[in-house]
């Protein structure tokens, strides 16, 4: 476990998360029973929120929320965001009522957008997660630009986007 002087410093995705539990047994081709559940979610959101709540001091990085989103700061969660506009970005999954997984939707496409990322000011030796929702050349120049004197983590996110640092592995 890291001191908690530390910095840590979580880049990725912020979005809601909307969660559907079948009441029962589902049928195709017609309606189930659901309860819903609403949850602020991502990668990105889930470390810091989660290393903000052992007391370190945590920033995380991403996309700008809704004005009813931003409450849900606490005192170790600093919110930098990288952009004035509020792109629409979800996840939703369907499970079971046994809590199982059926199927899991993503609505994260501005995630992949080519966006310039301000400069943030990063201590040294602080420890910068990645969430991998970002584009491959934002994840890259990120990467490439604090790497030296930090030390760099990365959540695989999904299968599906490790790709995107397949190149980069030395510098982690």
């Amino acid at each position: 476990m890291f001191k908690k002087e530390k910095n840590f410093i979580c880049i990725g995705a912020v979005h809601v998360d909307y969660i559907f539990k079948l009441k029962k047994h589902y049928f195709r081709n017609r309606t189930n029973p659901v309860n819903i559940k609403k949850y602020l979610g991502g990668v990105g959101y889930n470390v810091a929120e989660k290393l903000a709540s052992l007391r370190n001091n945590t920033t995380l990085i991403s996309f700008n929320l809704k004005k009813d989103q931003k409450n849900l700061k606490n005192k170790y969660l600093n919110f930098k965001f990288i952009n004035k506009k509020i792109f629409r970005r979800s996840y939703t999954s369907i499970v079971n009522f046994n809590d199982e997984m059926i199927i899991g939707m993503a609505d994260m496409e501005c995630y992949e957008k080519k966006i310039v990322i301000p400069n943030f000011k990063v201590n040294k030796h602080s420890i910068l997660i990645f969430d991998l929702n970002f584009s491959k050349n934002n994840i890259k120049s990120l990467l490439l630009k604090y790497y030296g004197t930090n030390y760099i983590c990365v959540c695989g996110t999904s299968a599906h986007k490790i790709y995107k640092i397949k190149n980069l592995l030395s510098k982690i």
